[in-house]
């Protein structure tokens, strides 16, 4: 019984007062009890002028409670964890709200003309009462605020949990596409090398057609250990620090050409944003451009990358490939890694399409 006791003491408060909830709650109380005064008005200008005027004079009971929340809030000369001291602070602006709904009905009765509305008797049971109420009323909104705060919680550190998650998507690929970068430039590369070398030691000792054999070899081998292999090291881990944005994506476009045609344009201020956010380009456009030959496949792409003067960066990538409709796309890895960059670089996504008329993707951020 103690402890019923004790939960009903608790359930009763003290709660942290809100003074924007309390006051569109008390107003919305005060306008539905005047409500019907505009309602029996007719039609037209006059009703809306009384209903300017319920609106108006039921916001004072609640700019009543809203102020009052908010100045014992901030200076209270009392301890804001006693349920006695919270209830005696109720009980004092429900006190005051009462002497004002007097005058206030009075105003509304010659305002509309109409003899009387139903006014509360001030006494003993009703100031308990209607206390009561508003303390079942004060309770119910500090739960209600704090499952939306409990909630909002949840979402935000959903969010941060998945920011975590795409940046580590982003690292993780960067480390592998580093480790085969490397594995490729310190093993494939030199292993080419040898068995060119090994080929060249043996060219002129056979038949003519031996060595021609021989010599198509070895140049294929310096073709693809000096161009295929060094591009696709490139793409794997393109060095911005040294090079540009324009010459990685030409290396990047170069091995899709046999397939489809590219305009590429990229402006000097772009050029000069820092080479974390030129990566991030890079990665956005990559992606696109392998979406736009694998989900296509287009014959034409345009990149189109600018940052204006306020450092508002646009990427633009289209396509005129067969379309699909927004609503029909399915996330991929590929998705998923222009989504993580998007995050990263704190920017917004847009994708423009519908069969038959092609792709388009537009990534949006402000550089820093």
């Amino acid at each position: 019984m103690k402890d019923l006791f004790h939960k009903s003491i608790k359930l009763v408060g003290p709660y942290p007062y809100n003074p924007y909830l309390m006051f569109l709650f008390f107003s919305a109380i005060y306008i539905s009890r005047f409500a019907p005064l505009v309602s029996e008005l007719p039609a037209g200008s006059e009703r809306w002028k009384a209903g300017g005027l319920v609106i108006l004079v039921s916001s004072i009971p609640g700019f009543l409670f809203a102020g009052s929340g908010f100045l014992l809030n901030r200076y209270r000369l009392w301890s804001h964890k006693s349920t006695v001291l919270y209830i005696c602070e109720v009980a004092f602006v429900q006190y005051l709200n009462l002497l004002m709904l007097r005058p206030i009905i009075s105003f509304l009765s010659d305002q509309f003309n109409v003899a009387s509305i139903a006014l509360l008797p001030l006494n003993i049971s009703i100031f308990i009462v209607t206390l009561l109420l508003a303390l079942i009323t004060l309770a119910l909104m500090h739960q209600a605020e704090r499952k939306i705060i409990e909630r909002l919680s949840a979402a935000t550190n959903l969010v941060t949990k998945l920011d975590a998650e795409r940046k580590e998507l982003i690292q993780s690929d960067e480390r592998l596409r580093r480790h085969t970068s490397q594995f490729l430039h310190d093993r494939v590369q030199s292993d080419l090398m040898v068995v060119g070398m090994k080929l060249k030691s043996i060219s002129g000792k056979s038949s003519a057609e031996v060595d021609e054999v021989l010599n198509r070899a070895i140049t294929r081998l310096e073709n693809t250990r000096a161009t295929d292999l060094k591009n696709l090291i490139q793409v794997l881990t393109p060095n911005l620090d040294a090079g540009s944005l324009y010459s990685a994506l030409e290396v990047l476009t170069e091995q899709y050409r046999p397939n489809m045609e590219f305009s590429l344009k990229i402006d000097g201020a772009t050029e000069e944003l820092d080479a974390a956010v030129l990566l991030g380009i890079f990665r956005i456009i990559e992606q696109s451009v392998l979406n736009s030959l694998m989900h296509g496949p287009a014959n034409r792409v345009q990149i189109i990358v600018s940052t204006d003067s306020a450092g508002v960066t646009d990427i633009i990538v289209s396509d005129d490939g067969p379309g699909i409709s927004v609503k029909e796309i399915s996330p991929g890895v590929g998705t998923a890694i222009i989504d993580s960059w998007v995050g990263i670089l704190n920017g917004s996504k847009e994708i423009d399409s519908e069969p038959g008329h092609g792709f388009q993707l537009h990534v949006t951020f402000i550089a820093r």
